[in-house]
């Protein structure tokens, strides 16, 4: 008896199965899946499966030991890319996890799999899905995904920290600059302002003068204008929006960073036990 192995076949399996496991990793743990970086860490991982079986070792625990000790944390640091050494070990457990899942439905299904390798993608591509909306059931069920973030903002050489509240309801959007819009209480704002630009901003905010009359050069850097609004209770508004030179907004151990974001600003409290001063645009995520 003999076998035939394709060496090819064999790098498109672990190509495809170690990107989708790094796909659902980066999904359960972060929350968003990078399929470029997913990507480096599958042809890292199915390179270095290729390596080890042509490695002197007769002993298979050998083998077992190199790829699960050494070579999957290298998938995982190049296929997921976070710094945190917390969130490594999560996501290193995750990939573990998931890897014995889908291994798993395969061993459930073993003829549909040795078909051949359209009927594997397909497989593999159900097996994918199975196990995301799996997470995702199992997310909204146990309330796992904060709603609140940590938030800094940089004006200049100014810069302030607040707490936001990531908030699917916020759909403002500025026509002008085509961005979304992020709503923050003006007392935290005014952080960034020098003596002049805060009295310049009181004007405008208390609509004592025009724009183009309080346009003064400290507050071009920041584009103030205003845009309209419709909300529950309110038949028609207007809000003073600027623009501030970066805010980077960490939610979940996911840390996004915005050049130019757009902010609208209010006179009344986010919130009444001052939780949060600011409330997040969940495009500014995809932004």
């Amino acid at each position: 008896m003999y076998y035939e192995f394709y060496i090819d076949v064999f790098f498109v399996v672990n190509l495809v199965m170690d990107f989708f496991i790094l796909q659902l990793v980066n999904r359960m743990i972060l929350g968003a899946a990078n399929p470029l970086r997913s990507l480096a860490g599958a042809v890292l991982g199915a390179v270095g499966s290729g390596v080890i079986l042509f490695l002197p070792f007769s002993s298979w625990k050998i083998r077992g030991l190199i790829s699960y000790g050494i070579l999957a944390p290298l998938m995982v640091m190049a296929g997921c890319g976070t710094k945190n050494k917390n969130v490594f070990w999560m996501e290193l457990l995750g990939f573990y996890g998931c890897s014995a899942l889908a291994g798993g439905i395969f061993l459930a299904f073993p003829k549909i799999a040795a078909r051949g390798i359209i009927t594997f993608l397909a497989l593999s591509s159900v097996t994918y899905w199975m196990l995301v909306i799996s997470i995702r059931l199992l997310k909204y069920l146990n309330g796992k995904r904060s709603t609140l973030c940590q938030i800094q903002i940089r004006a200049g050489k100014r810069q302030i920290k607040v707490k936001g509240l990531y908030d699917t309801g916020n759909q403002l959007w500025d026509s002008l600059l085509k961005k979304p819009v992020c709503v923050i209480e003006y007392q935290a704002f005014t952080g960034l302002l020098s003596e002049p630009q805060k009295k310049a901003f009181d004007a405008l905010i208390m609509r004592t003068q025009n724009a183009s009359d309080s346009l003064t050069e400290s507050l071009i850097c920041f584009e103030p204008h205003f845009i309209c609004f419709l909300s529950v209770g309110t038949k028609r508004g207007s809000l003073l929006v600027v623009t501030v030179d970066e805010m980077s907004v960490e939610r979940r151990e996911r840390r996004v960073s915005v050049k130019k974001p757009v902010l609208a600003l209010v006179k009344q409290d986010m919130s009444v036990d001052k939780t949060f001063q600011m409330i997040i645009n969940p495009e500014v995520f995809d932004s």
